[in-house]
């Protein structure tokens, strides 16, 4: 029995009522989905990383399929998940059935020149890139070495942005100051995903 094949009229029995959510993201994984459908944070490495780690490395070589739907969240958390996203070795597609916002929206470029990564939203999908946002506190030093951490920070996303995906400099700059809002249509023209569903 592979680990990710889990009796859920046993997981049902135990638990009395499962969540709708939990019962998806269990049936998922036993046919290896991942479902992202929640803000991006810590939980990240349980509920995506390492299941996807598992699959790719299991041997078998059977697909994998991920749903992308988050307003966003910490990029700290996001953006390790696109380095493994960039590096499966495993056929994988990524579906946006309704948003990916924010770090979503990056996350969305994960896989840009990988071929093994697939990724396709339906005709009402959306996206949004835009600047990242952040609160400092604490001693004068300590804001300031914040900050430049954040600046260099900031400047890889832009570089990440840059070449994965077909967004200009002159866009990406224009981003930095609105949000960019994009279509179904949008996100195929600058390659956030390969094909309208």
């Amino acid at each position: 029995m592979s680990e990710f094949e889990i009796n859920l009229d046993d997981l049902i029995g135990n638990l009395g009522t499962l969540d709708p959510t939990m019962y998806q993201y269990y049936k998922g994984l036993k046919n290896r989905t991942i479902i992202i459908n929640d803000q991006i944070n810590s939980n990240i490495v349980e509920e995506v990383m390492l299941p996807l780690i598992e699959m790719d490395n299991d041997g078998t070589g059977n697909p994998i399929t991920i749903y992308l739907s988050t307003i966003g969240g910490s990029i700290f958390d996001g953006m390790p998940l696109c380095d493994i996203i960039d590096n499966l070795k495993t056929k994988t597609t990524i579906i946006v059935p309704t948003y990916a916002y924010s770090m979503g929206g990056v996350i969305l470029m994960a896989g840009f020149k990988n071929e093994n990564v697939k990724k396709v939203c339906y005709k009402h999908s959306t996206a949004l890139l835009h600047a990242g946002s952040t609160y400092l506190e604490g001693s004068s030093s300590a804001v300031k070495d914040t900050f430049n951490f954040h600046q260099k920070f900031e400047e890889m996303i832009k570089d990440y942005t840059l070449t994965h995906s077909k967004i200009t400099e002159e866009e990406y700059l224009k981003m930095e100051r609105y949000e960019y809002y994009m279509t179904s249509e949008t996100m195929l023209e600058k390659g956030l995903v390969d094909e309208i569903l």
